[in-house]
């Protein structure tokens, strides 16, 4: 049944206004070819964007590796340059609008079906589909729009939300509050139809819509919401968080696949500056763990005498952009502390570093004032969901509390490059094809 799927669309990659699929070619129908399109892992799983990650502040590379890179968005986005394609095409914007495409056609298939002989299945690929959907487009506005304001203006405009698979459907730029309220409607109706538990992590379930509600109200600093979300992660108790110091420190990859802390698996696209043959973690990041910390042996090998990540929850070179329950741990803490609830964060962010530790060697956390006790979760929120995707949204909720806003700096062959908090270079330009084929208004930069 996945050749269903795959004739719907053209590989990961193409542009999926340009390369319009040939609906004659196969007629989706029936459940079985919903759920072929549900799991073509290689479209909703995978090469989610890494654009972010390439901006973020957890690595550097040599000048000479730098200079060697062909990909134009890697060296630009690098150095947060003005242009980022350079005329090319953006396949973070390609694949993920290629993910909502095949959502969508879930979605209108199912809608079609005059008869429906397992309520239950149905239910649950309609739910799937709009998680997909949510997921994609949240993804996009990370990279495309401003970051959501809480309480505040968010009336500029943002990504188009695709809602029709119908591509001679002109796409219309949402407003941010709009794309907001859409992924957050898709996820609301997705934990109505999707069940508590799912046979594969590929394929989402309940338990994953509430763990990317609270990551994206984490992002809209609504911090009460967040916390509720994680809170009904947590009280399921479905997942576990693993001892570190049970982990194969010898092994390449000592983190396995679908390990027992991941709720929905999915990955960030490789990029070539991003491989760990090439980029060095930050000496200020590495100096933050103890020697006693097992991420310090779980995450980080030296090559050359350079530490490179290891660490990601794929079991492999390929870096983990999905769900998992110590993020859900950290989205808790700090949003309890955030809340004036200082103690009750700080004993979630305890529950999960004592499983970090060599034995009998964590001093848990205890009377920090809130400031102290903010301090503390974003630090371990930092070293430990490095290269996921997270980095740099965080980084944009961060600025914009004077208190917590930074400035990043790169040094290439003596020369300093910076971005200054909430800067407009943390929102990337359209690429072009999409402002040729969509009319869409380029976003600012400088």
């Amino acid at each position: 049944m996945i050749t269903t799927a795959v004739l719907l669309l053209g590989s990961c990659g193409k542009d999926y206004m340009d390369e319009k699929p040939d609906r004659r070619a196969v007629v989706p129908s029936s459940l079985e070819d919903c759920q072929a399109m549900a799991d073509y892992t290689d479209v909703m799983n995978a090469f989610m964007p890494s654009l972010g990650e390439v901006g973020s502040d957890d690595y550097y590379v040599a000048y000479s590796t730098w200079n060697a890179l062909t990909n134009a968005s890697n060296k630009n986005g690098y150095l947060w340059n003005r242009e980022i394609f350079e005329g090319g095409i953006s396949l973070d914007w390609n694949n993920r609008y290629q993910q909502i495409f095949y959502a969508n056609n879930i979605l209108e298939v199912l809608g079609r079906m005059e008869e429906v002989t397992d309520q239950g299945w149905y239910n649950s690929l309609k739910g799937t589909a709009l998680f997909f959907r949510a997921f994609a487009h949240y993804q996009l506005a990370q990279l495309f729009s401003k970051p959501y304001i809480h309480k505040g203006d968010n009336s500029g405009l943002g990504i188009p939300l695709r809602l029709t698979s119908d591509l001679n459907v002109k796409s219309v730029q949402s407003t941010i509050d709009e794309c907001y309220k859409q992924i957050i409607a898709d996820l609301e109706g997705a934990m109505e139809l999707l069940p508590e538990k799912s046979e594969l992590k590929t394929r989402p379930n309940r338990p994953a819509a509430s763990a990317l509600l609270a990551r994206i109200y984490l992002a809209m600093q609504d911090y009460a919401l967040a916390e509720k979300y994680a809170e009904q992660v947590l009280a399921l108790k479905n997942y576990s968080l693993m001892n570190y110091k049970n982990l194969p420190v010898a092994s390449t990859y000592p983190i396995a696949l679908y390990n027992p802390e991941v709720i929905f698996h999915s990955t960030l696209a490789g990029t070539p500056i991003l491989a760990n043959t090439r980029h060095v973690i930050d000496s200020a990041l590495f100096e933050l763990y103890a020697d006693t910390d097992m991420r310090k042996m779980v995450f980080f090998r030296k090559t050359s005498g350079l530490n490179r990540f290891r660490g990601s929850y794929a079991g492999s070179a390929t870096y983990f952009n999905g769900l998992s329950l110590n993020e859900v741990y950290l989205i808790s803490a700090e949003c309890k502390i955030r809340q004036g609830k200082v103690n009750e964060g700080l004993m979630q962010l305890n529950t999960l570093l004592a499983k970090r530790y060599t034995e009998n060697t964590f001093v848990p956390f205890t009377g920090l004032d809130m400031e102290n006790a903010l301090d503390a979760v974003l630090k371990e929120r930092r070293k430990e969901l490095l290269f996921r995707g997270l980095r740099w949204t965080d980084l944009r909720r961060l600025n914009l509390d004077p208190a917590t806003a930074r400035t990043l700096k790169r040094e290439l062959e003596g020369k300093i490059y910076t971005i200054d908090p909430n800067s407009p270079n943390y929102i990337y330009p359209f690429p072009d094809n999409a402002i040729q084929l969509a009319g869409l208004i380029q976003n600012e930069r400088k």
